[in-house]
């Protein structure tokens, strides 16, 4: 495949470098290329044109002038006409700030993006980056028909900007018009220069045309399209927007899509592309959001860089796992019938299980990776049993059950949040905490509660022994001798609680709609809210109040982490 690179030299305010490339090479001769920029009702108004001229080698070179920066618009648009006025190739990039430079790759997937967006646009009578990137995430595929852009541009207008669709959903629960607002500037640009934006993923377009094989093009692009999960999270944390919000906020766009009736106008080969993209962006959020929460309240409470570094190391790994399984079917995305053809044997429900499997397998990589050693938690019980003189702590300290009731070690975040609270009271700190009272979900059952014979912890080996077990919230009032130890212990009993109560909604193979699992993410995050609420603690002796991000990542670092 020829490469066709325009280098575009902007006399001030912005520089941008593009490049142009296509599944059918451009020739050599005239072209012109215009810029426009996208207005805030969704037209265009060109800026400029000039004339260009393609090598033998396919590269095209011409000058610009100043261009606007993002401080005037959100997006700039680049389309390029042959010599008899018809348009090869269109591309889309967000403006950059003044001084700094950004990058665009126009190719065939650029060209059908570029074109979604700008119907969604004119269609919604805005430049709304959410909308933008919502599509941008959709498409995957260049095997777009002329009715499909209109479909897609319908689709997402009614998942994006409808009252019942994504930013219906964040104004509804808990984001301020102005944090709405500051989430659609941080997609754009982002004050903190080591965060994703769409700047990123224009990039990987741009790395798409550098490349010199079909193959590694389409790498690229793939590993663009993954990135808009980061994109996303990193501008709700820009807009100070809970991440939790914006994973319901996009299965409510998802719930928007369907209900509007547009789906049935996009061809079969692109709604399967479609349907993968979204699975997959769907997935990343999760880990996205996962990954940056934890990350966060580690630093919170002091965690080593040793530490730090072990949970780093594993979500790294988690996403070059997840980057694997996008370039090992990049094929599938961008033509699901195509791969289909060529892998016989395949269908559509074989390769999203295969999909899954990879998925499920770098999540079990992950948390194992993130978990504390046997040596580790030894060494936490010996600092809680020196700083709190004749404790005796459960058996089963340092351990917790999975959905499925497998016992396994603390990750080792919960290590860094229990040797912090032993810190506090180890210099003198107080530690007081109000039980909530939520019914305990039918999961807990068979290991939350107390038997008539007070050696035995779970209902099994109760009733294996001749005792009486009773489903319950344990008293750990008189646990130890430690008051402020005891407090911990129901606390971290009441978030194990609300957690397995926001799961319950899965229970016996139940298939839960989204409605019910945005409603259970809702009241998960109430229940913190509230046992946050609860949680009351000093630093020192002098009474130095724990902050409320050192509650928050408490809280947090009690819970197990989950994708979802």
């Amino acid at each position: 495949m020829k490469r066709n690179i325009i280098r575009v030299i902007g006399a001030a305010a912005a520089l941008l470098v593009a490049g142009v490339q296509g599944a059918l090479a451009l020739t050599a001769g005239s072209y012109s290329v215009t810029v426009s920029k996208l207005n805030g009702n969704g037209t265009l108004s060109d800026l400029q044109t000039v004339s260009a001229t393609a090598d033998t080698s396919g590269k095209l070179s011409f000058t610009l002038s100043t261009l606007p920066t993002n401080a005037d618009v959100n997006f700039l648009v680049f389309t390029i006409k042959d010599a008899n006025g018809v348009i090869v190739r269109k591309g889309l990039v967000p403006a950059p700030p003044a001084g700094n430079a950004n990058k665009i790759g126009i190719n065939d997937l650029a060209t059908v993006q570029a074109d979604a967006f700008l119907k969604g646009a004119e269609l919604a009578g805005s430049d709304d980056p959410v909308l933008a990137a919502y599509l941008l995430v959709l498409l995957r595929s260049p095997q777009v028909t002329p009715s499909d852009i209109v479909a897609l541009g319908n689709l997402g207008k009614a998942a994006i900007l409808g009252g019942s669709g994504f930013e219906g959903y964040v104004a509804t629960n808990g984001a301020t018009p102005a944090k709405l607002a500051a989430l659609k500037k941080c997609l754009v640009y982002n004050p903190d220069g080591t965060k994703k934006t769409l700047k990123h993923f224009a990039e990987g377009f741009f790395n798409a045309v550098e490349s010199t094989t079909a193959g590694a093009a389409q790498d690229e692009m793939q590993k663009a399209g993954g990135l808009m999960a980061d994109v996303f999270m990193d501008a709700a944390a820009c807009a100070d927007i809970e991440l939790g919000v914006i994973t319901n906020a996009h299965e409510a766009a998802g719930d928007a899509a369907q209900a509007s009736g547009y789906m049935g106008g996009i061809s079969s080969t692109v709604m399967k592309s479609l349907d993968s993209s979204m699975s997959a962006f769907h997935r990343k959020v999760g880990m996205v959001k996962m990954v940056a929460e934890y990350t966060d309240a580690l630093k919170v409470l002091g965690a080593t860089g040793t530490q730090v570094d072990q949970f780093v190391a594993a979500a790294t790994a988690l996403a070059q796992a997840s980057a694997a399984i996008d370039t090992q079917y990049k094929d599938f995305y961008s033509d699901p019938d195509a791969y289909l053809s060529s892998h016989p044997g395949s269908n559509l429900t074989t390769i999203k299980q295969a999909i899954d499997t990879l998925y499920q397998n770098a999540w079990t990589t992950f948390q194992s990776a993130i978990a504390a050693s046997g040596a580790d938690i030894a060494a936490l019980k010996a600092a809680i049993t020196t700083t709190l003189s004749g404790i005796v702590l459960p058996t089963d300290f340092g351990t917790f059950r999975d959905t499925t009731g497998t016992q396994k070690n603390w990750p080792v975040q919960q290590v860094v949040m229990v040797k912090w609270l032993v810190g506090l009271i180890a210099n003198g700190g107080i530690v007081t905490y109000t039980r909530t009272t939520p019914p305990i979900p039918t999961m807990m059952q068979n290991w939350l509660g107390t038997c008539s014979n007070t050696q035995y912890w779970d209902m099994m080996h109760c009733q294996q022994n001749g005792g009486t077990w009773t489903s319950q919230r344990r008293d750990y009032s008189h646990m130890t001798p430690s008051a402020a130890f005891n407090s911990y212990l129901g606390l971290q009993e009441d978030v194990s609680i609300a957690e397995m109560t926001k799961f319950s909604i899965w229970d016996n193979n139940a298939q839960p709609t989204s409605t019910q699992r945005q409603t259970a993410e809702l009241s998960f995050i109430a229940a913190l809210m509230t046992i946050q609420g609860n949680f009351v603690a000093t630093k020192n002796a002098a009474g130095m109040a724990v902050t409320d991000a050192e509650k928050e990542a408490m809280v947090k670092l009690m819970l197990q982490p989950h994708a979802d």
